[in-house]
């Protein structure tokens, strides 16, 4: 609740409960959704025609970039390059406290993320700000539709997933965690992987849009 209302009020509040968690209780990571899945149920045309265009668009978004959902819906315009050489987005603070530093980052459009944005070059207004009611709504409609092989498979999973094609495509570890956008704890030196090296690595595991996308 804290997070959620220091987001709305740009009030920049520590997360103060991170790490904490019930005795006794351990961390699962999220399981990630198999890429035949995604594809061929999730990206099936029509597979997603029961959610508003907006929350059917970021989770396109999501599963080609490896973008958190709330990074999503906080695109400001001039941060979706749909004119550039290469089309990107960039995830920016602009007024807001990203996750970690190295949270900052840009990261090229390809497959089903690039269709998206250019239905959505503006970015997404209706859930700026409301990534929460946003997962609710696709985990619920994903849910109910039979696209949560386990109750373990959330939107989220499409970001571990995002990273699992990376590594089968043997990206560096360098550009995993720049594209992921993790805290890696290394000293930094030079401007680390291209755009260009980025897209590269995209283009081998983007996703075909859907017909109707």
């Amino acid at each position: 609740m804290l997070k959620e209302m220091s987001i709305r009020r740009r009030l920049n509040l520590p997360d103060m409960f991170k790490g904490l968690r019930l005795k006794g209780q351990t961390e699962r990571s999220r399981v990630p959704y198999d890429t035949d899945f995604i594809q061929n149920r999730l990206l099936a045309d029509g597979a997603l025609a029961g959610l508003n265009e907006d929350a059917r668009l970021v989770l396109y978004v999501v599963a080609d970039t490896g973008l958190r959902p709330s990074e999503v819906v906080n695109l400001q315009k001039d941060a979706i390059l749909l004119g550039a050489t290469i089309p990107s987005v960039k995830i920016l603070p602009e007024g807001r406290r990203l996750k970690t530093e190295d949270s900052e980052r840009e990261i090229p459009l390809v497959g089903v993320a690039l269709a998206a944005m250019k239905r959505r070059p503006e970015g997404f207004p209706r859930y700026r700000d409301k990534s929460s009611t946003l997962s609710a709504t696709l985990n619920k409609y994903l849910l109910d539709n039979g696209l949560r092989p386990t109750k373990g498979h959330t939107v989220y999973s499409l970001r571990h997933s995002f990273k699992d094609r990376l590594v089968a495509a043997e990206a560096p570890d360098s550009l995993i965690d720049s594209l992921m956008g993790h805290k890696t704890y290394k000293p930094k030196y030079g401007k680390g992987p291209s755009l260009e090296l980025k897209l590269k690595y995209l283009q081998q595991i983007a996703f075909k849009p859907p017909a109707s996308a």
